[in-house]
């Protein structure tokens, strides 16, 4: 007997802008595997801070030594760093997609395409930061004044770029295709089918900027109602500013969850 599975209906693309909130359904309605999903991202973030407390004290040793090899031998431990980093995403990042995957079929899990997951990755991360070295030979040739509003200019697009390929890549690899295949894909959702993937990063942006008013706005009745106690105004700026960095990273987070639905069953349908 067939199994039965869940899958987000196609929509006419008249209706296309409600991908995101069949996305959302679709976390609602399967909580256990969301709950996985946000578990393993959470290992992922604690195993970067791991990480980083061994690189520094790793540092620290090789500064101490003052010497000539120890240039290369931080190079090189850096280089290793980043490997192990990008490793560990992969990794995590694997098994997210399987559970987004048995949202839309049953299928057994396997490690098999790990290793090629992790080189797809390794290929995105050097793309980009090629590119992100060219954007500083590009700032440095800018006058100092004007470089902060340049640097805002490039990061913006870089950022969602990165975003949107890195998205696209890994849900048609784990769908079955090639590394190869997988990074064509990945670029040419961001030239020649941006349409298609157009809502997923539409909804980033719009919620940033409906965040970012939602914080600016806040702020600014603290301030008009404490504005005839300093100290006042101090203490409830001092607490608004944890809770607002706190409440837009597990808000900022959940679209994330949900749009990277969205970019695996977009990516179903275009397959």
């Amino acid at each position: 007997m067939k199994a039965k599975t869940q899958s987000i209906p196609k929509k006419p693309a008249a209706v296309r802008q409600l991908l995101f909130f069949n996305s959302f359904k679709l976390v609602k309605s399967n909580l256990g595997k969301a709950g996985y999903i946000i578990l393993f991202d959470l290992l992922f973030l604690a195993s970067i801070y791991i990480l980083q407390v061994l690189s520094q004290y790793a540092a620290q040793g090789i500064f101490l030594s003052q010497n000539l090899s120890s240039v290369y031998i931080f190079i090189a431990i850096s280089l290793i760093y980043y490997l192990i980093v990008i490793f560990s995403y992969s990794f995590f990042k694997y098994i997210v997609l399987d559970y987004i995957n048995s949202l839309f079929e049953k299928a057994g899990f396997s490690f098999r395409r790990l290793g090629q997951f992790y080189s797809l990755n390794i290929v995105i991360a050097g793309i980009f930061f090629a590119i992100m070295i060219l954007a500083n030979f590009l700032l440095a040739s800018i006058k100092l004044q004007y470089r902060p509003f340049v640097f805002i200019a490039l990061a913006a697009p870089y950022l969602l770029f990165l975003y949107m390929i890195t998205n696209v890549s890994h849900s048609v690899f784990y769908q079955g295709t090639s590394i190869k295949e997988s990074l064509k894909k990945g670029f040419a959702a961001l030239f020649t089918k941006i349409r298609v993937y157009r809502e997923t990063i539409l909804i980033m942006i719009l919620f940033a900027l409906l965040l970012w008013l939602l914080f600016y706005g806040s702020g600014y009745l603290i301030r008009l109602l404490a504005s005839k106690n300093y100290g006042l105004y101090l203490t409830y700026y001092a607490y608004f500013k944890q809770a607002s960095v706190i409440l837009f990273d597990i808000v900022f987070y959940l679209i994330i969850l949900v749009n990277r639905i969205s970019f695996y069953s977009l990516a179903r349908e275009v397959k």
